[in-house]
Formats: structure tokens, sequence, C-alpha cells
């Protein structure tokens, strides 16, 4: 007999978790397909943003989540999601092996939570942007999130190296000014936005040191304390911590696949609770438009779930009628 589990989610990320906790609280059958590549599996800078503590390391305060989740009743399995096709109440997840799972199956739902997040293009080292990983989210010595980490900057020397436009590294730049003075910027002359079509003059007319080439290598000694990049041309750039002006790309490819509804960007489009354009699917996290947060993501992994598990009520619930009355009760398929 085939297992229908009332809730799927795809991502194990801050959104996703804290959505499979509250779903698991309510006794739903929730299933948690992720194939581990979110950046919060390789976070290891402080995460100031989320409450009830000074300290998170975003790695550790993932699997803090996860194992709640768990310990709740939720099933986690890595496995990468290719494929979703159905309509409520009968959703099909397809995976295939990837080069960090090695799940081959079909799993059914009757709704599904995508919490796919987005995709960071990190700046490229010798031409490739894997040669950036090993210092990426690492031991606070390159950030990514002026928002959430601009304050870990505080009297220190940075070079924010820019991967996309002269719009985010001046808005980088900005936004760390109030905590530091020493700020230069390296704009990277392969980034993922042609390096001949910046408008150059914002920098001229910017107060910021700035400077242009190709990174050959990086050295982090002591994250954090004295690291620095090599340029192509011998130069070395020294700072303290890098801060990353990136591009992202919402991971919304799936989602796509059943006509649910995105942005001119990407993201998917969703109504304040977290429901999409398709019944039955909802959207949490980085996938949707929304700032890059920890918090962010919980909160709205927890409010979409919250949602899920009224949705689908129960059979005591016929003809009652809830605080948002758009959520009817949904089918039981035993």
């Amino acid at each position: 007999m085939v297992k229908i589990y009332d809730a799927i989610i795809i991502g194990g990320g801050p959104a996703g978790c804290s959505a499979a906790l509250h779903l698991a609280y309510h006794k739903r059958k929730v299933l948690v397909l992720d194939r581990g590549t979110s950046p919060m599996h390789f976070h290891t800078n402080s995460i100031l943003n989320f409450s009830g503590s000074v300290y998170h390391e975003g790695r550790s305060l993932l699997r803090n989540i996860q194992g709640e989740a768990r310990a709740a009743g939720a099933e986690f399995i890595a496995a990468d999601v290719v494929q979703i096709a159905g309509r409520f109440p009968k959703f099909t997840v397809r995976t295939e092996p990837s080069y960090r799972t090695n799940d081959k199956n079909e799993y059914h739902a009757k709704t599904l939570l995508i919490a796919t997040g987005t995709s960071r293009k990190h700046p490229k080292v010798d031409g490739m942007w894997r040669g950036w990983l090993p210092v990426a989210n690492v031991g606070n010595g390159a950030f990514y999130c002026p928002d959430c980490e601009a304050p870990l900057c505080k009297d220190k020397e940075v070079l924010i190296v820019n991967a996309g436009t002269v719009g985010s590294a001046l808005h980088v730049a900005n936004a760390l000014t109030r905590f530091t003075d020493k700020i230069q910027i390296l704009m990277t002359e392969d980034a993922y936005v042609p390096f001949e079509q910046q408008d150059l003059l914002k920098l001229e007319n910017s107060p910021f040191k700035w400077t242009s080439g190709k990174i050959k290598s990086i050295d982090f000694p002591r994250p954090g304390v004295i690291q620095s990049v090599t340029l192509t041309d011998g130069r070395k750039l020294k700072a303290n911590v890098f801060f990353v002006a990136f591009v992202d790309i919402s991971r919304s490819e799936l989602a796509q696949q059943i006509g649910i509804e995105v942005d001119g960007k990407g993201n998917i489009i969703t109504d304040h609770r977290g429901k999409t354009n398709i019944e039955g699917v909802w959207a949490a996290g980085d996938v949707r438009a929304i700032t890059q947060q920890v918090a962010m993501a919980v909160g709205t992994g927890n409010y979409a779930a919250l949602m899920m598990n009224q949705f689908l009520g129960n059979e005591h619930e016929e003809g009652e009628e809830f605080d948002h009355p758009d959520y009817r009760r949904a089918l039981h398929i035993d």
C-alpha cells in the first residue's frame, strides 16, 4: 500500500525544519526531503538575529532545529527532489541520486511546502566559484548579509568582494559604515554581472576606496583576524574579514513545474500566510521575497505549517468556521 503523508516539505533549512516541527507536534505525518546544500549546513559564522541566545553557530542551530523536529515525529530523508506533480490531495514527489544523496524514489502527500531557498553566486577564485567555498560563511571570516552580520564587523578592516553589481557593493559598504570606517571594495572582473556594464562612476563618486581585478587565490590563516586575496596581477589585498556582495537566484524551478506563480526574480508569490496560487501548496523561507534571516525563515515556516494544519483539519471539524475562512477542511486519504 502506498504511504501518503499529510505533508511533504522540500528543503531542510530553518524554514522547512520549523514547519516540520509544528506539523509533527500536531501529529501530522510529515516528511522532509533535503539534499543538504543550503548555506546553513556549512555555516559556522555567528548568528545574532535569532532570539534566545546572544550567539548561535549557524550549523549547530540548524542541527538543533532538525533534532527537535525528529523528536516530535517528523521523518527526514537525504534526497534531491527533481520533480513534483499532481494536485491536491494527491501530490507526487520524485527524487534522483545526486552528488550528495543516493535516494531514488517517489513519495506521495496531500499537501506540500516548498522551502528550497536561494542559490548564492559566490565570487570566483582562479575562475571557479567552488574555490570560494572554504571561506564562505566559515569562522566569521566572510559574511553575506549586512542586515544580519554587519555588527560582526565592528572596528575591523573589511574587504567587500563584489560578485554582483556596483549597487550591491555600495549597499553593503553603506550598511557597514555604522560599524567601521575601514572599508575597501574589490570589483571582481569575472562577476556574474559583466564588469564592463557596471556604472563605475558611482564608485568614483563614493567615499570608499576601491579596485578591480580577478582573484587568483585566497588565504585565511586566522579567519576574522588575518586573511587576504591575491589577484591575478600579483597584488595582495589584506583584511580582517571579507564581506560578499553577491547575486542570488531563487530555487523555484520545482514549484514552477506545477504552475506556482513567481515574480520577476523567480521568488514564489504567496499570500502573507505562505499560501501559493496552487491549492494545497505553501512556500516558506528565502524562496519567497523576504529578507534572508534565520528568524524570518523560521517564522514563515511556522506560519505556513500552522495554516497547513488548519487546512488538513480532522473528522470533528466538518462545517466548522475557522478564523481564516479561506482554509477549508482537506479531504482525508487513508
